[in-house]
This record gives C-alpha cells, structure tokens and sequence, in this order.
C-alpha cells in the first residue's frame, strides 16, 4: 500500500552499493499495477473459517497459505464483510533490499525515510529468533510512491526476506503476509505468485484462484500528475449497504470464474465494474473521459489503483501496439500522463508498450 513517501528526497539509484560481507541477505519484491477487483467480502452462509489471534474470519480456501496463524472453528457469516481486493501484477520486480548483519542490535536504514521497511526487518529479526540481531538495511525500489501501485509494500516483502536470507531462515508466503500487515498496517498481495482474493488488512488470503492473470496489453496513465499521490492509510474505512454487499458478491463470483477460465474479457469487465464502484469512495480525476476510451477498437477494459491516480488501459495484446497509440493520444490530450506500458500473462517478461 502507498502511504510512505520520500517527501522531496531522492531515492539514489546507488543506494545498494554497501561494504561487501558473507553475513549479508538480499530480497527481492514483486511489484502491481493497482487492483482488478475491490471491495469487501462476506463469508457464504454456513461456511467454515478460521479464527486467527484478533478473531478475523478467513475463508475455507485459505487455510494452506494461514495455517501457521489460526485454528479451524465454525464461525457465522455474521462475523461481518471483509475489505478485499485482487491486484494486477506487473511481471517485473519492485523493491530490492539487502541486510548486513552487524554484531551489536541496532538496526540502521537507508534511505532513512523507509521506516515501514526498518520495522518489517525488526518483525523479521523477531520472527526467526534473532531478537538481539542488528544489521543495515539497503532498499532500493523503482516504484514511484503515493501512486497507488504498492511501494511500500514492496519494500517491506523485500526486507523481510533479505533478513531471513541473511540468517538463512525460511519463510513462507503466509508468515510473510502476517509481518508485513504488522510493519504497514494494510498490505498488498505481492508476496503471493497465484492469483488470490486477499484481505489488505488482515494480511489473509480469503480465495486462493487458479488460472492467473490471462494476457493484456497495459497502458499505465497517471491520472492526476503533480498531485502528490494518496496517502492510503489516511483515508477512512468503507462502510458498504446490503445492497453494495450484494454488487460485490456478485462481482467476486465473476471474478472467481473467469481467472479459472483465464477469460480476459471477463476480467476487463470485473475490473471496469470495480473501478465504477470505487468512484463513490475515491472519485479519480478525468475517470468518465478514460471510461469512453475503452470503447475504441481493441480496448477490452479499465483497471485503476483504487486508492491511488493511477490507471490501467487494458487492450487484447492480438490488436497490437497500434491499438494502445491511438489512445496513448487521447490520453495526453486529457493532460494525463503516460508512464509507458506492460505484457501480462503467464512466464511473460515486461514488455514496454
């Protein structure tokens, strides 16, 4: 999630150029384009959840990834909705970090600004039973912040695993999930390869969802440019009617289907719907002019950062390049900035557009 920001400082590219050791780790953090899918989730009557230590309800499917967390026990539905969300993966990495142990416990940062991520190394050091370890933590992330396309988060899954690598710990995507929302407070799902419908929040995974992502072509677009990005973690807590509960049931069960079925425009259309929803809470700027946009030939959807400027144009990758052009004009001509574009798919690299 974005709400930690270098506020004028630069981030130097150089930043992981630290004195060689044999006692150093380094972690590596996936990286996301905003959300297809948010909104909130309740759990189908009569289903069994976990109860983890502050009494979340977690879905069935989520058991293998929260199993170290929770016990099983019937819990009623009436535990109440769950904020979730499915992110769009970028299929390149965010954060790098890398961890120097030193012999005495104090825990240094650089850049220091990146407290989320110093506490997440902290956590981690906790974690695996090295609660008097010290070190220097590296972070270098070319993810612009405050966008809505999860920096921090990326960080802090960077840190932890450069810490646990650094002592030569195992960790598991779970455990990861559970530091991460600790060290933040809401997280994004990057930790996990798979598709899942995950809660920000709790650090849960509600729905693991085969298939994945099917191919797009994305065109990225700051929607707002100079604003300053959003600070997430300031904005209020939804608080959604039965009827909205109801859209987003029925939004999670399209969502469900068509990752098994890797139905691309099925996934554009959960993705356009969602964005339309999410314009009550954070209303984005030019959104009605993008919206019309995906009516031109070859544009199968929209897909925003639901708490951030940012959106996706999503196009069928068969149309081409000359597709996405023509709206990369239209674009500008909004006084939108472009920030270039991605291939997803399975195994696929990142491809400017």
């Amino acid at each position: 999630m974005d709400a930690e920001s270098p506020a004028g400082r630069e981030d130097s590219a150089g930043a992981l150029r630290v004195p060689g050791s044999s006692r150093a780790g380094i972690g590596f953090a996936g990286r996301h384009h905003g959300e297809i899918l948010q909104g909130a989730w309740r759990a189908p009557e009569g289903i069994e959840c976990l109860r983890g230590g502050s009494g979340d309800p977690i879905g069935e499917a989520a058991r293998a990834a929260a199993s170290a967390g929770g016990s099983a026990c019937p819990v009623p539905s009436a535990a109440g909705p769950v904020q979730c969300l499915v992110t769009l993966p970028v299929p390149e990495h965010g954060s790098m970090a890398r961890f120097d142990r030193s012999r005495d416990g104090s825990l240094e940062i650089r850049p220091a600004w990146k407290v989320k991520a110093a506490r997440a190394a902290r956590l981690a050091l906790d974690h695996i039973g090295e609660k008097r370890a010290g070190g220097v933590l590296t972070v270098d992330c070319p993810v612009p912040a405050g966008l809505g396309l999860g920096s921090s988060t990326s960080d802090v899954v960077a840190a932890i695993r450069a810490v646990c690598d650094a002592h030569g710990a195992s960790i598991d995507s779970g455990q990861i999930a559970r530091l991460a929302v600790e060290a933040e407070g809401a997280i994004d799902p990057i930790m996990f390869e798979e598709g899942v419908l995950f809660a920000p929040r709790r650090g849960r995974v509600l729905e693991h969802w085969a298939g994945g992502i099917p191919e797009f072509l994305v065109l990225s677009v700051d929607t707002d440019p100079g604003a300053g990005g959003v600070d997430t973690l300031s904005m209020p807590v939804p608080r959604y009617t039965a009827a909205q509960l109801d859209q987003y049931d029925e939004l999670i069960s399209r969502a469900r289907t068509a990752f098994r079925e890797r139905d691309a425009k099925a996934i554009a259309a959960v993705a356009t719907r969602s964005a339309e929803l999410n314009q009550r809470l954070l209303p984005m700027r030019g959104f009605g002019d993008l919206l019309a946009l995906t009516r031109q030939p070859g544009c199968l959807g929209l897909q925003i950062a639901h708490s951030g400027t940012v959106a996706g144009l999503l196009f069928d990758p068969a149309v081409g390049q000359a597709a996405a052009e023509r709206v990369r004009t239209a674009v500008q001509a909004l006084r939108m900035r472009c920030l270039g574009g991605f291939r997803t798919g399975p195994g696929r690299e990142a491809e400017k557009a």
